[in-house]
């Protein structure tokens, strides 16, 4: 297995059909995702299926990137 220094690293060689780019720390996979809501400032509150209480931040800039990813 290879070790990546970064997440641009790992960004660069995964399908962006499959995987997204959340935020600093987070690439989503399409399947992880249970659902999303949009809270008062318009980011993106992402539910994922491994967590019962975590949410990922997609910030209001990528929300429509995020959103056409989702189909």
């Amino acid at each position: 297995m290879t070790d990546y220094q970064t997440l641009d690293e790992l960004e660069e060689i995964v399908d962006p059909k499959i995987f997204f780019r959340a935020n600093r720390q987070y690439i989503i996979h399409l399947n992880s995702v249970e659902n999303f809501k949009t809270d008062h400032y318009g980011k993106l509150l992402v539910k994922l299926k491994t967590s019962n209480t975590e949410t990922v931040d997609v910030s209001r800039e990528k929300a429509g990137a995020f959103k056409l990813w989702l189909g």
